[in-house]
């Protein structure tokens, strides 16, 4: 396991089963401030209240969407420059379009790998890379 990371996070997921997945991801890496949302609106309620060093996303989810959340986030002077990744299965180009006309930091397309993942994470957030043994 890595170094424990003092980053927080906030990943956004309508989906149990990818929400533990991408949850474990982050535990592996050694991120250990996760906290979870599973819409849009409560992510928002979250940003407000604490504040996040990165915002992980989903594009689809019921209540208002990733890209919902974007927008909204971005209107807000306080949150305008907070990293934010949108994970999505989607690769239409009018999406990925969107989320980069809409200020996303990064786009991740699902499926993808804990490497992937954490190399944008990584990268997103100006940490070292993982060193090689």
């Amino acid at each position: 396991m890595n170094t424990p990371l003092n980053a927080s996070l906030l990943l956004v997921e309508d989906m149990e089963e990818m929400r533990n997945i991408v949850r474990r991801l982050l535990g592996a890496m050694g991120f250990t401030k996760v906290t979870i949302a599973r819409n849009g609106e409560e992510a928002w309620s979250l940003i407000q209240a604490h504040g996040y060093d990165l915002v992980l996303c989903d594009w689809n989810m019921p209540k208002m969407s990733g890209r919902e959340l974007l927008e909204t986030v971005r209107r807000h002077e306080k949150y305008a420059t907070m990293p934010f990744v949108m994970i999505t299965g989607e690769n239409a180009t009018d999406q990925v379009k969107s989320a980069i006309a809409g200020g996303v930091t990064d786009f991740i397309i699902k499926p993808f790998t804990a490497a992937l993942l954490e190399h944008r994470i990584r990268t997103v957030l100006d940490l070292p890379p993982v060193p090689t043994p």
